[in-house]
């Protein structure tokens, strides 16, 4: 491993609500290194990387570049001294074609005595880099109709067209698919190899075994250890992230009862007109106390299955009967009567209201009749509030003080616990999970997925849609997989899911039972 590169030391973080996200956190990175950044939400490792790229500023401490003390005011002086980041929902042009998406911000460096952009020139460049690293694009391709797996690597060019000798890349693999995954771990280890610096974020363990070379923990805003990756285990990782020894989850191996009798939730025909993309002849059933996995690629119409599914949006035809009755016609609360639930996709848009308090999000929805004063007419306020203090309990919700504290206050990962504890409390007949543990730390995985595996085991059914394939292959008992709008396959054997083979047809290369 070559010299120290980067060091931030004694990284000090209060923000004005009083949240101290980070005690005194050291990071050392070594050149050439790819560099996992690993901890729960809320463990610092966003606010660490946002002071590094200057988006924030740190309360103390100090960052150092080839030893020499450095001060990042902004993300300009980021960028000028050589320090790229790649954010998790890329910032691409859809409608720009690669080459103008690479030189988009760079223009004045390239302008011409006539202040045009001297686009060859750009290209001469940008091609310069791609044979340093043995990428080949088509410069002029619209951005919108190449593959993810290439956006992101158009991402990363970009910053490398910026002159980034250090790039920090958050969640990158959580858009791609799986055959997209090992092609652009490929690509990094190239990078890598060509003396980029890389810090990689994610919580996805076998991503940071499989191609990190040091590994960062960091819990509750401080640094826990450093450890080089191929020295590590992933039970000492998550005890240092945890601070607490972690029982692995294990597969409820019980056999589902798929007797016509037990079938929960049943969907025939299902046709509805997105916004994006239209369902098409949708039909599956689950079983009761089972998992039924969705697998899809981003955008194949999981955002429009589940929201048909619980009443957001109106289909054109079908039925979607629960427990024999369709429910298609029926409102949302009427769904809900119904013992149906949904965790949604976006928790920050359609799963909470920002600006309310904990209690306030726990019984919206759910006004249960021990939330309800004697009139019916005004709420039950201290029921409701010891009903949220329980789900916070019940779910470990870090950060939680009261129950009347704004929900804002959390991070992405304990509002999804409060999501979650919500919808799950009683015991649902049916559960529809859009993208459940999406950016969640280990630790929040683990109480999520245990408390289905409780559930399932109650006789309770569940629709996983998860973008995560290593999370449907170890909660789903069957997988169906989504493309462009239409279930092209179905895998029913739990013990002989093939990942691979779900990526070929995730991705259009195989695309019926007959396909070799």
């Amino acid at each position: 491993m070559g010299k120290e590169y980067i060091q931030l030391r004694g990284i000090k973080k209060t923000f004005p609500n009083g949240v101290c996200a980070l005690r005194g956190a050291d990071l050392t990175v070594c050149e050439g290194e790819i560099h996992a950044l690993v901890g729960e939400n809320a463990a610092g490792k966003s606010t660490l990387m946002n002071i590094l790229y200057g988006v924030l500023k740190a309360d103390a401490g100090e960052i150092l570049m080839n030893g020499e003390p450095v001060h990042i005011a902004d993300s300009s002086d980021a960028i000028r001294l050589g320090i790229g980041m790649v954010h998790q929902h890329f910032m691409l042009v859809p409608s720009f074609t690669v080459l103008e998406n690479i030189v988009l911000g760079s223009e004045d460096k390239y302008k011409n005595k006539f202040g045009k952009i001297d686009f060859e020139r750009a290209r001469k460049d940008i091609r310069e880099i791609m044979k340093q690293i043995d990428v080949d694009l088509d410069l002029d391709s619209v951005t919108g109709s190449v593959t993810i797996g290439l956006q992101s690597k158009i991402e990363i060019i970009k910053a490398l067209f910026r002159g980034a000798k250090l790039l920090i890349l958050d969640e990158p693999t959580t858009v791609l698919a799986p055959t997209e995954v090992d092609s652009f771990f490929e690509f990094l280890r190239k990078l890598r190899d060509n003396g980029t610096t890389m810090i990689y974020i994610s919580h996805r363990m076998r991503e940071i075994f499989d191609l990190t070379d040091r590994i960062t923990i960091l819990r509750k805003g401080e640094t826990i250890s450093d450890v080089k990756t191929d020295e590590a285990t992933m039970e000492q990782i998550s005890r240092d992230m945890l601070g607490y020894e972690v029982t692995a989850f294990e597969r409820d191996e019980k056999r589902i009862d798929r007797a016509e009798s037990n079938c929960r939730f049943r969907v025939e025909g299902l046709c509805m007109s997105g916004r994006r993309i239209n369902l098409e002849d949708i039909s599956f059933e689950i079983y009761g106390g089972e998992v039924l996995g969705i697998a899809g690629i981003e955008g194949n119409g999981q955002v429009e299955l589940a929201d048909a599914l619980i009443g957001l949006k109106k289909i054109r035809s079908g039925k979607i009967l629960l427990d024999g009755t369709d429910v298609a016609g029926e409102s949302i609360s009427k769904r809900r009567a119904r013992k149906m639930a949904y965790i949604p996709e976006d928790r920050m848009h359609k799963g909470l209201a920002q600006n309310c308090t904990i209690t306030d999000n726990t019984i919206t929805g759910h006004l249960k009749e021990a939330f309800l004063g004697k009139k019916k007419i005004t709420v039950n306020w201290p029921g409701a509030d010891s009903y949220a203090t329980e789900i916070a309990k019940e779910y470990k919700v870090e950060g939680f003080r009261s129950s009347d504290q704004l929900i804002s206050g959390l991070s992405g990962g304990n509002m999804q616990k409060v999501i979650i504890g919500r919808e799950l409390y009683d015991r649902p007949a049916m559960t529809i999970l859009s993208q459940p543990t999406a950016g969640i730390d280990f630790n929040a995985q683990s109480i999520i997925h245990g408390k289905i595996n409780e559930l399932k085991r109650e006789g309770c059914s569940f629709l996983l849609i998860s973008e995560d394939l290593d999370e449907l292959v170890r909660m789903s008992d069957r997988i169906c997989v989504l493309c462009r709008g239409k279930l092209v396959k179905e895998f029913s054997d739990p013990e002989a899911f093939d990942l691979n083979e779900i990526g070929y047809y995730m991705t259009g290369v195989k695309k019926d039972e007959n396909d070799g």
